[in-house]
């Protein structure tokens, strides 16, 4: 039991770390967050005085308007249309960023205005995971409350309890645990294990029906990658998935891979000779989004790579070398074969021409050998009346 939570303390230290700079760009300039192709940032509109301004997407605002805390605006873009669980570049709603901030108040209004609680971020964190991670004990109890799943697992295999460090917030969602039924270990292995019997059935039928997430556009292949499913990235690579697919922000599943220090699935897809140049939309290699202590690995893999690219051509040339070989040699036996089938009908023809002139001679001679046997006769037979 105390292994068991010193890895959950564990899990829960390398979670915050890894989501602090995350953290950190959210509290930011929301509008300067979205990509430009989801945002309006730079569309320029006229005003009537004919000067520029700017115009943001209405998920950008709404975010905005539900960080400041100002619910009048917040009911008024919930009136003009706006999606409650839009989200921002890092896949944070706005019920994500309440929690966040400890806004209790922020936290019920979304709610009651349906709000969906257990909704992931880019992450696969919930605002449960947040809360949990924050420790804030009277928000993690109200997403309790209100449908919250204890069991919803993240990109680091992590659930709500994972992430807890007090006692008291440990407590609460391990008995919320017993209380859902909730088996933690199935619930951490069940997308990998889904995904396990996708990637066996497209290798065995030969038809790849992956389908990209709605909104990152990632595959598949992105997701074994990212959380390092090392038998699904292999059986997808044999399956024939691309290896450089990139989702709506350029990036590959070695970048995500990478990204996510994920050490194996990295090799997995270097030693299948993906491209590791490939560059994002931001114009970013796999090298410049890495986990900084996976950058000499990747180095590594790069100078392996071009290694295993140089044996491949080499062994190409040589195969194509051979067959050339074999072609051509096969070509001149080819040659001789229809010369000497040429050749043969002749001889055959020549043969029976001779057959049938000898023929015709033997008939001839037979022609006259009676013939002169006839003559004969006559002559004997004038000689006995004589």
């Amino acid at each position: 039991m105390a292994e068991l939570e010193h890895l959950g303390g564990k899990r829960a230290e390398s979670a915050r770390m890894r989501r602090a700079e995350q953290l950190r760009r959210w509290r930011g300039s929301l509008t300067e967050q979205e990509p430009a192709e989801r945002r309006g940032a730079g569309r320029q509109q006229p005003t009537r005085r004919g000067s520029p301004r700017v115009r943001f997407e209405d998920g950008a605002v709404f975010l905005a308007a539900c960080s400041s805390g100002d619910t009048d605006e917040v009911k008024k873009l919930l009136a003009r249309g706006a999606d409650i669980n839009t989200v921002n570049v890092d896949g944070l709603t706005a019920l994500h960023q309440a929690c966040i901030d400890e806004n209790l108040d922020m936290v019920k209004f979304l709610v009651e205005n349906r709000a969906n609680v257990n909704q992931q971020d880019n992450e696969g964190w919930t605002p449960l995971h947040a809360a949990a991670s924050c420790g804030y004990l009277n928000i993690a109890e109200y997403f309790i409350n209100h449908g919250a799943s204890v069991g919803v697992v993240n990109s680091e295999g992590e659930v709500p309890s994972d992430l807890a460090e007090e006692p008291a917030m440990k407590d609460l969602l391990l008995e919320q645990v017993k209380k859902q039924g909730v088996d933690l270990e199935q619930s951490r292995k069940e997308e990998e294990q889904q995904m396990l019997q996708d990637a066996r059935q497209w290798l065995n039928s030969g038809k790849i029906e992956d389908v990209r997430q709605a909104r990152s556009g990632a595959t598949a292949l992105h997701v074994a990658a990212a959380k390092g499913y090392a038998e699904v990235l292999r059986l997808l690579i044999q399956a024939g998935c691309e290896l450089n697919v990139q989702d709506y922000d350029g990036w590959t599943p070695l970048h995500a891979a990478a990204h996510w220090g994920v050490k194996e699935a990295c090799s997995i897809l270097a030693e299948a000779l993906c491209d590791m140049d490939i560059r994002n939309k931001l114009g970013q290699t796999p090298f410049d989004v890495a986990d900084e202590g996976l950058v000499e690995h990747l180095e590594m893999l790069q100078k392996k790579q071009n290694v295993l690219r140089s044996e491949k051509e080499t062994r190409n040339k040589l195969i194509e070398s051979d067959l050339n070989s074999k072609l051509q040699s096969g070509l001149f036996k080819n040659k001789e074969k229809m010369l000497y089938e040429e050749e043969t009908p002749k001889s055959q023809e020549l043969e029976e021409e001779s057959k049938e002139s000898s023929s015709s001679s033997s008939e001839e001679e037979e022609g006259e050998d009676e013939a002169s046997e006839s003559e004969n006769e006559k002559e004997s037979v004038l000689l006995q009346l004589l």
